[in-house]
């Protein structure tokens, strides 16, 4: 008696080219597929420019893969998977297809997702992904909940590129650097088991600065640029709040995101923190998406 065959696997990854292409695609349907165009764009720079001495260094939520279907045409509907590492298993699916019937079949399917190690599932809200993916963790019982869920404000290259700004008195400007990523995690209300690592390593490859009192040189505020290309981490200590620290160091990441990297502006913010949107929409952002973050478990809630 013949056993049944294995299901043969739905994915292959992606080659640079494809990467590439799907950028291009994606760029073709701005703005609210920005997330997926500089979420691309960090991964094949990572592939591209960090040796591998440094590469083993680095976090494994940077250190993402992405994989397409194996048997369809890219510019079919854009499906693709972003898949990070084990330590710190971060999956973006996406596609344009509406129904997501092949990239739910996908997920379905797939051996590259470790479901076992818990990933966190990162995706656009407003569609269908959310419910299937959903239903295909139930199918392997799995219960996956909406820890987080922001917007996805932006602002286009050339406009951000012109952005000016001026230092507070009290303060100066200048680059995180690694030693800087304890002080971000203790601030930070998303931080998990790996986020200090994930902070050295968004500083050491992507960049970001902070803000120093000027008497006494401690640190009172700071931004990055996330593993989503985009600006993250935006914090000012509590007594010094209210000083405009916080405008000052998202106008100064935005431009060299800009001007610098020639990339788009991206900020995900929460819609109760009034402060940030009041911040970023001052700038000129504006809100163009949704992103779920979807996990198992709450501890590995982040963004």
């Amino acid at each position: 008696m013949s056993s049944n065959p294995e299901p043969e696997e739905p994915l292959r990854l992606a080659s640079a080219d494809e990467v590439n292409q799907l950028i291009s695609i994606y760029e073709r349907h701005l703005p609210p597929t920005v997330q997926f165009v500089l979420l691309l764009e960090n991964i094949k720079r990572m592939q591209a420019t960090i040796c591998d001495s440094e590469l083993e260094n680095a976090s494994h939520r940077f250190r993402k893969s992405v994989y397409v279907l194996k048997d369809t045409d890219i510019v079919q509907h854009a499906t693709f998977l972003a898949i990070g590492l084990e330590k710190d298993l971060f999956i973006i699916p996406h596609t344009l297809q509406d129904p997501p019937i092949e990239l739910t079949d996908a997920i379905r399917g797939t051996k590259f997702i470790r479901w076992e190690l818990h990933p966190v599932f990162v995706i656009e809200g407003n569609n269908e992904i959310k419910d299937h993916l959903i239903e295909v963790a139930e199918a392997r019982n799995l219960k996956l909940q909406v820890w987080s869920d922001c917007l996805n404000y932006w602002m286009p290259q050339q406009k951000a590129s012109k952005i000016t700004y001026t230092v507070p008195h009290d303060v100066t400007l200048r680059p995180l650097q690694e030693e800087h990523a304890q002080f971000l995690n203790d601030t930070w209300p998303y931080r998990y088991e790996q986020s200090k690592w994930y902070i050295e390593t968004a500083i050491r490859v992507n960049g970001g600065f902070g803000l120093f009192d000027t008497k006494d040189g401690s640190l009172v505020a700071c931004v990055f640029k996330n593993d989503h290309d985009s600006v993250g981490h935006l914090y000012t200590i509590p007594s010094r709040t209210r000083k405009g620290y916080g405008s000052t160091l998202a106008k100064a990441l935005t431009k060299k995101i800009a001007f610098q990297d020639k990339q788009h502006a991206l900020a995900f913010i929460a819609p109760s923190n009034e402060q940030s949107v009041s911040i970023f929409t001052k700038i000129g952002y504006l809100p163009v998406s949704r992103t779920i973050w979807l996990s198992e478990q709450q501890s590995k809630n982040s963004k």
